[in-house]
């Protein structure tokens, strides 16, 4: 998988999102959630998508509950697993493409580098946030500010978001400057690998348009 060329990641990982997105039965989203946990074990990152699910579990649990509340079971569980699927895929898909690659294959596209800078920018940032919240975190609890989520805490939280307000304006200003000194509005960028799609590539996207296809045919009769 990481072998093919961004483009054709791009393709794949958008079949993918467009099959479940088109899928309007709770025990089909159920088969492709089989499929999909079966694709995290073959690539070694079921560990990493169960640290993930802290933060997404919550959010599935709530939808879940929302439309049970307004709807129905049916509709509850289409809707949860839907949620779930797109957010497994996505995980797949970031694991598998590095920021680089995002960034080339929507160039090669022909999508604009502004966007794809700050699409691909966006990717690389997130990681360094989430560490420094973790480090103001911790700095702030040795200092004996206590920053667990409850109700009482709500007025330490600003001694957490404030030192991070000051240093994503430090990160911005060193990112301005750095972008300036390398000509970001420059033409005729190069890329730093040179990619190509191979005639099996090729195979693989027109046999997943055609597995889409199939697949909506088959629904709608």
């Amino acid at each position: 998988m990481r072998s093919l060329d961004p483009r054709t990641k791009l393709f794949l990982g958008a079949s993918a999102v467009a099959l479940v997105l088109l899928t309007d039965s709770s025990v089909l989203h159920g088969v492709e959630a089989g499929l999909l946990f079966f694709s995290l074990r073959g690539m070694g990152t079921m560990r990493p998508w169960l640290r993930g699910m802290r933060l997404m579990g919550p959010m599935v649990i709530l939808v879940f509950v929302i439309t049970l509340v307004s709807f129905d079971l049916e509709t509850a569980l289409l809707l949860s697993l839907r949620l779930l699927n797109l957010l497994t895929v996505s995980f797949i898909f970031f694991r598998t493409m590095t920021p680089e690659e995002v960034g080339d294959g929507l160039r090669k596209l022909g999508i604009p580098y502004q966007f794809s800078f700050i699409l691909t920018t966006s990717m690389r940032y997130v990681p360094l946030i989430t560490r420094r919240i973790r480090l103001i975190m911790e700095a702030q609890t040795a200092r004996g500010i206590d920053l667990r989520p409850r109700l009482r805490n709500a007025a330490n939280f600003m001694a957490l978001l404030m030192p991070l307000l000051v240093q994503s304006f430090l990160l911005a200003e060193e990112l301005a400057m750095a972008m300036e000194s390398r000509g970001f509005g420059l033409k005729g960028r190069s890329f730093r690998k040179t990619y190509r799609i191979t005639a099996g590539e090729y195979g693989l996207m027109l046999l997943s348009l055609t597995f889409l296809v199939a697949f909506l045919w088959w629904q709608g009769s």
